[in-house]
């Protein structure tokens, strides 16, 4: 990111800024986003259904020649999803496992 001179966060609120050519990407993430698989009694994310994924794909008629870069990145957000919740889910049991019992 440096090498191509540009900022990676907003300076005013530490959002990050969306290079122009991800930007597709990134609209049919958010638009897969009831596309969630979940397991366990805790419903824990474990990943995308990409039936699912592909079906927006359709409603939005996305080029052929378009889906499968656009497919691998949605697969690349979907992986830094899955790391930063499994990182919450465990801090969280970890936070829990070590507060005392009359505390919960």
């Amino acid at each position: 990111m440096d090498a191509r001179g540009e900022r990676t966060w907003c300076g005013q609120c530490g959002a990050v800024e969306l290079w122009p050519e991800n930007v597709p990407a990134v609209l049919l993430y958010l638009a897969c986003d009831t596309q969630w698989r979940y397991a366990g009694m805790n419903g824990v994310p474990t990943g995308l259904d990409y039936e699912g994924v592909k079906a927006v794909m359709d409603l939005q008629a996305i080029p052929p020649e378009d889906r499968p870069r656009l497919f691998a990145d949605v697969q690349v957000l979907e992986q830094a999803q899955l790391h930063v919740t499994h990182q919450r889910l465990a801090a969280d049991r970890a936070k829990t496992a070590t507060t005392p019992s009359h505390r919960r």
